[in-house]
């Protein structure tokens, strides 16, 4: 099959085009057909070695859309034919495979391009308001980056769970943030949000880039409040806040955030900001990965549709 993979590390170029076999299925196993995948920032920085280094041949990616061509023996759920989405294996190739409790239905109405989009962004929104933030409805949850891929979708969950949602972001991002329902926003390039914002939230959610910024978020949040975010440092506080980040989890299954996320896209209660498709070759690859080197707006997609 056609995979897309590279046995070094460094730019973009160092992705090449190769011949692998089809998976082989355990019983636990679904094969999916793709149709569109995903590109994160996590398959950047592990091409670029952040992770360590490379040696032997990696065909990246876990955000997939296809359709089910084979099942294994103790699979139930679905069966070939299907139309899924999933946190899957070695997205970037002609097949993937992923397991049940990590897949779900696409609504006859999304596309594949739109389903590959918001898996990993979305998994990571929702346990980041539902599992780390601890958020109940009816809250004020102030979201830090609502203009990002995590943001954006953290900002209309949040909404449709019922809370008041603040965002912040730069000045050029309030408009389209206040699109996804968000009616108070503060830009941090002409407003201080740790003083506008003092003691405000119950749940701050930091999706900013690297977690810019933690120390206002305990400024911002409530005392006994929380904070999830996906900064690694601790902020000095005394104020008895709670501060959980942002990672994987198996306490909360993909397919749990996967469905609550396609039903509401599905209703058109949630959107998700699609910058770039590309189409499934080498070169679209690679266009990709040069892509996510530099700041960009919206979700990158290869797509054999493109």
């Amino acid at each position: 099959m056609q995979a897309f993979g590279y046995d070094h590390n460094g730019g973009p170029e160092v992705f090449e085009e190769y011949d692998v076999a089809v998976p082989t299925l355990k019983e636990t196993d679904i094969l999916i057909e793709t149709k569109a995948f995903g590109l994160n920032n996590f398959e950047r920085s592990q091409r670029a070695g952040v992770f360590g280094a490379t040696t032997k041949l990696r065909i990246p990616g876990f955000d997939v859309a296809g359709v089910v061509k084979e099942v294994g023996s103790a699979i139930t759920k679905f069966k070939p034919g299907d139309r899924v989405v999933a946190h899957g294996r070695h997205a970037y190739s002609e097949y993937a495979t992923s397991s049940e409790n990590s897949t779900v239905i696409i609504p006859a109405i999304i596309s594949f391009e739109t389903a590959a989009a918001i898996v990993t962004p979305g998994v990571t929104a929702y346990n980041a308001l539902h599992y780390f933030g601890k958020a109940k409805p009816g809250q004020t949850v102030i979201v830090k980056g609502a203009s990002g891929g995590v943001g954006s979708l953290a900002s209309q969950l949040a909404l449709n769970f019922g809370d008041q949602v603040i965002g912040i972001g730069s000045s050029r991002s309030e408009a389209y943030v206040k699109s996804l329902g968000i009616n108070e926003y503060v830009a941090y390039d002409k407003q201080d949000p740790a003083q506008i914002l003092k003691d405000k939230a119950d749940l701050v959610i930091n999706s900013a880039m690297n977690g810019a910024s933690s120390a206002e978020d305990v400024v911002m949040v409530k005392p006994g409040g929380i904070i999830a975010t996906v900064a690694n440092d601790e902020p000095d506080t005394d104020k008895g806040v709670e501060v959980n980040h942002i990672g994987p989890t198996k306490d909360v299954s993909n397919a749990e955030a996967l469905q609550t996320i396609m039903d509401l896209l599905a209703e058109n209660k949630l959107t998700i900001k699609v910058g770039l498709v590309l189409p499934f070759t080498l070169d679209g690859v690679r266009e990709g990965h040069s892509v996510l080197e530099k700041p960009h707006a919206g979700r990158v997609i290869i797509s054999k549709e493109a």
